[in-house]
């Protein structure tokens, strides 16, 4: 199996989406970051936050999407021949995307419902 270098832009590429995919998934400010989500909350630890274990998983599925790109296109260009390898890397960033969409949906749907909640 051959060693897969990063062709131009794609680290780019990979960055602006993973932006795009973090902007997407974050609603109201940064958790325990001083904006509106966390501001005045005193004693709370500098712990692991809901926020930053989705913006890990969003990163991951995204840095698992530009690695299966990379792939795909060194195995049409002749440079990798492991098929199996690429679907399977593939599947797995199809997999992780689908995740990240789901979970982003379901906060969503959370939020609109607290939305509608009257006080």
């Amino acid at each position: 199996m051959s060693k897969i270098e990063p062709v131009g832009g794609e680290s780019i590429a990979a960055a602006a989406a993973a932006a795009r995919l973090r902007e997407d998934l974050r609603i109201g400010g940064e958790p325990g970051g001083g904006g509106p989500a966390g501001a005045g909350r005193a004693g709370e630890t500098a712990g692991v936050t809901f926020g930053s274990i989705l913006e890990k998983t969003a990163m991951a599925a995204s840095a698992k999407e530009a690695e299966a790109v990379s792939k795909a296109e060194a195995l049409a260009q002749g440079r990798l021949d492991d098929l199996h390898g690429t679907m399977i890397t593939m599947k797995e960033a199809d997999i992780s995307m689908k995740l990240v969409g789901s979970v982003r949906d379901k906060l969503l749907d959370a939020f609109h419902e607290l939305w509608r909640i009257n006080v």
